[in-house]
């Protein structure tokens, strides 16, 4: 049979682990068991010991070794004789692997059966698989006992069913109580399938659990539903004495390592996904909106729901659980496919994969690369050392015009490529034929090539196919889509091996090279920054992996000279440049800090406030207004005019309450923190109405008038009820009372703050803003 691996766990038979591979075809689902498979570590020994000697006592039972050979392996390319010690199950090696210590230095005695399956064998989930061996029904699947596996390599990947959820909870005061509050909706999509179930509770999760059974998805997703929604679920039915049976083999839901795990479907949660993504506020409309996909056709919001439904207003409720259910399906379309590649390329399942970091990914494909050159992984080193970073050059302050922005593409990929930077090049001490770092004087073997430029190489090969390929096929079509995911994804992870290098969990840790890698780069900025200077252009800022040049030429000559440069920089050095903008003006502040009109007349904004979580939207909509006005119309009396015309705005209250929202996340419990920081004083005025924010999520707050200090006045939006432009109506523990939007903050903290840093270039101080004090844009240049 042929057909796609998706996932990859192991049953117990008999005392012995059996590998479970749960794939597709054209027809459905089928199941592999391959009992050809023993889960083994290796020791390198201090010295000479009989393993088979060696026991461990747990649970009224002696555990040793099934058996043990010697065999070859490299360390860093040198090889070396280790021990193979298989144990009979996987339970059994982590304390086998515990008493090993005593002899030797354990490898590999980490990484989880099924997966250690996978790179032997050389599998991939989403990617093909070829099995032989006799075939059985069980509870109507298609059963292989497998005589031979192996790997098909195909293109795109497998025709998955997708299935959304989202729960609705009835609590009249904050959180839900999973002890006392009643699910009242489960909103289900998976294609043109929709269903907003409801009804009574025990009816409401059995009904979801058989939508479940019935539709049969490969993937469940849903947005914090590992933290929330599962746990939740799985009280309640508990309490009803309902079985939540969603396991494609009939059992029931359970949970390893606090994460919900469901036999044969992959169970993945967004908000994990989302925790990478650039967006500052992660609540599911934001990513949806980010992402391009929002749907909006609810009118209430989540505090809204209770009053609705006790008043009978059911309709707005189950409109406000099909935008969610709408949303967060959406955001799966979006954001699943690179997953599926990224699955592929690392060999894990989707689900693990979305839950890992950049450095734990590279982590993986390094175990499946030293496999197979026969390579012994380290153990993680869980280190924590500082190292100097990339450098950044001075930015010369003002509005510029005619910039041309100069990246050097995957600099440092293709720094390390260049020095063969890698753990197993590294020399410390002397070495006659090696590249040596500059600043901090590291040396890296020329020859033979490293673990890492060998797989760099790779990556950037195979990225450069798929490019080379999109050029071949029309946009428009699926193939253009999978291949651009693909060279995504390829680009992803080529550009996480730096970071990795320095990642204090990583297995090949290694302080010099990403100390080597940095030193490189700086130099390579400085350089390029001294022949840009040497050819009569003024460079205005540097970072990282970028300069910003200029030059008082006509428009086709300075183009021309920028390619002289580009030509220049890449003879003298081992880069990669390219143009990554021009900006017809743009403005600096400080590193980091700048903003652009591009000559196609997009605006890129770079470390201001604008881009910052904790300021309210009209703080941030006013800066981004004054940018615009600054580089479209060179005109900053227009800008303090605008400005000043927000402040009166403000004073007379035309604003609706959502401008003045403040967003700050929580980073631990608020009983935690030393500091009452404002948004932490808003959160626990609202758990005293039982609303708790779990760590990770972001506080709504605005500042009202009144005594104390700021965080006294912070007030989250879980207590509002109302606003008229002036008032704000807030819950109290004796019913509600208004009080006034401290309107002086949020010009004197929030507005003119965010738009100081800018004016103050023209000239403009706080006061001026306030008053008639006005510039010319002189003041802005020199």
């Amino acid at each position: 049979m042929e057909g796609w691996l998706i996932d990859a766990d192991y049953v117990t038979e008999n005392d012995r682990a059996v590998v479970r591979l749960w794939c597709k075809d054209d027809e459905g689902v089928f199941i592999v068991y391959d009992r050809n498979f023993t889960p083994y570590f290796y020791v390198i020994p201090y010295e000479d010991f009989d393993p088979m000697r060696v026991e461990v006592e747990a649970r009224n039972r002696i555990i040793t070794p099934q058996s043990a050979e010697v065999v070859e392996k490299k360390v860093f390319g040198k090889v070396i004789s280790v021990y193979k010690i298989y144990a009979k199950h996987p339970q059994d090696v982590p304390k086998l692997r515990e008493e090993f210590k005593k002899y030797g230095d354990v490898r590999e005695a980490d990484i989880p059966f099924a997966y250690r399956y996978l790179i032997d064998r050389d599998l991939a989930c989403m990617d093909g698989i070829r099995v032989e061996g006799k075939v059985r029904l069980e509870r109507g699947i298609r059963v292989v006992e497998a005589e031979s596996v192996e790997r098909v390599r195909k293109a795109g990947f497998p025709e998955l069913k997708v299935l959304a959820f989202d729960c609705e909870m009835l609590s009249e005061f904050g959180m839900a109580d999973p002890e006392k509050d009643p699910v009242i909706i489960i909103g289900v999509k998976m294609g043109d399938y929709e269903e907003i179930i409801h009804g009574e509770e025990r009816e409401i999760i059995s009904r979801f659990v058989k939508v479940i059974r019935e539709l049969d998805p490969d993937i469940i997703v849903g947005y914090n539903q590992d933290g929330f929604d599962w746990p939740y679920l799985r009280k309640r039915a508990e309490k009803l004495s309902v079985r939540l049976a969603v396991g494609r083999d009939g059992s029931e839901l359970t949970f390893r390592g606090g994460r919900p795990k469901m036999t044969g479907r992959l169970n993945v949660d967004l908000y994990d996904i989302a925790m990478r993504l650039d967006v500052k506020v992660k609540k599911l409309e934001n990513v949806a909106e980010f992402l391009g996909r929002k749907v909006e056709i609810a009118d209430i919001e989540a505090k809204d729901i209770y009053r609705k439904w006790v008043s009978g207003d059911k309709e707005s409720v189950f409109r406000y659980s099909r935008q969610d259910i709408l949303n967060t399906y959406f955001i799966a379309e979006e954001l699943l496919p690179m997953h599926y590649e990224l699955s592929k390329m690392i060999r894990v399942p989707v689900d693990d994969i979305t839950r890992m970091g950049r450095g734990r990914q590279v982590d993986w494909l390094l175990l499946s690369e030293a496999y197979r050159l026969n390579e012994l992984a380290p153990n993680p080193k869980e280190v924590e050392e500082s190292y100097e970073g990339a450098f950044v050059l001075e930015p010369k302050r003002g509005l510029h015009e005619n910039v041309y922005c100069l990246d050097f593409a995957s600099m440092y990929p293709s720094i390390m490529i260049a020095y063969n930077i890698s753990p197993d090049t590294y020399v410390a001490g002397k070495c006659e034929d090696c590249f040596v770092s500059p600043e901090v004087g590291h040396k890296f073997r020329k020859k033979p090539d490293g673990f890492f430029k060998r797989i760099l190489l790779d990556l950037i090969g195979r990225r450069r196919e798929v490019k080379q390929r999109m050029k071949e096929v029309d946009r428009e079509s699926l193939e253009y889509r999978l291949l651009d995911i693909k060279q995504q994804t390829l680009k992803v992870l080529t550009n996480s091996f730096y970071g990795y290098t320095g990642w204090s969990g990583a297995r090949w840790y290694c302080r010099q090279c990403a100390e080597a890698t940095t030193a490189w780069g700086r130099h390579f900025i400085k350089k390029s920054a001294e022949i840009a200077r040497s050819m009569g252009f003024e460079v205005l800022y540097g970072d990282t992996d970028s300069i910003f040049v200029r030059k008082d030429a006509p428009p086709e000559q300075l183009e021309r000279e920028v390619e002289e440069l580009i030509e220049r920089i890449t003879r003298e050095l081992p880069v990669t440049i390219e143009v990554d903008e021009v900006y017809r003006s743009i403005f600096f502040v400080e590193k980091k800090r700048y903003a652009g009109l591009t000559s196609d007349g997009r605006v890129i904004v770079k470390g201001l406030e604008v881009r910052r979580g904790d300021w309210c939207e009209l703080a941030k909509e006013v800066q981004r207004e004054v940018i615009e006005i600054i580089l479209r119309d060179k005109d900053p009396e227009k800008a303090l005019r605008f400005v000043r015309e927000v402040i009166a705005n403000i004073k007379s209250g035309k604003y609706d309450l959502e401008k003045f929202v403040i967003y700050k996340g929580l980073t631990k419990k608020p009983s935690k923190y030393e500091s009452m920081q404002a948004h932490v004083k808003a959160a626990l005025k609202a758990r005293e109405f039982g609303f708790v924010y779990p760590v990770g999520t972001k506080v709504g707050y605005v500042i009202l008038e009144g005594s104390g200090n700021i965080g006294d006045r912070a007030y989250p939006l879980e207590l509002i009820e109302g606003f008229d432009g002036e008032f704000v109506e807030i819950k109290t523990k004796h019913g509600t009372e208004k009080r006034r939007l401290d309107r002086d903050y949020y010009i004197n903290n929030q507005v003119i703050p965010s738009v100081l840093r800018i004016l103050e270039r023209f000239g403009y101080n706080e006061l001026s803003i306030k008053g008639n004090t006005q510039k010319t844009l002189d003041a802005f240049f020199g």
